[in-house]
């Protein structure tokens, strides 16, 4: 997957999620043209605890967003 891809990809996940502006994903392909980007963030929560946020992307190798899932934890 390349840059300009990565960089659409960022842009509707950071619109979606503003916590996750600027966070780099960890890239992995899943097929020939699918990819898996995450995006993982710990954030703090009410009374100074944590929780850790996980955001997980499917998207093309032009990097229009098929699947967008998030968790915490």
């Amino acid at each position: 997957m390349d840059s300009s891809a990565i960089k659409k990809v960022n842009k509707e996940v950071a619109q979606r999620h503003p916590q996750m502006a600027g966070i780099n994903p960890k890239v992995s392909q899943q097929t020939a043209d699918r990819y898996l980007l995450v995006y993982s963030r710990t954030i703090e929560i009410a009374a100074g605890r944590n929780m850790q946020q996980t955001i997980r992307v499917t998207a093309d190798k032009q990097g229009n967003v098929l699947k967008m899932s998030a968790s915490k934890s």
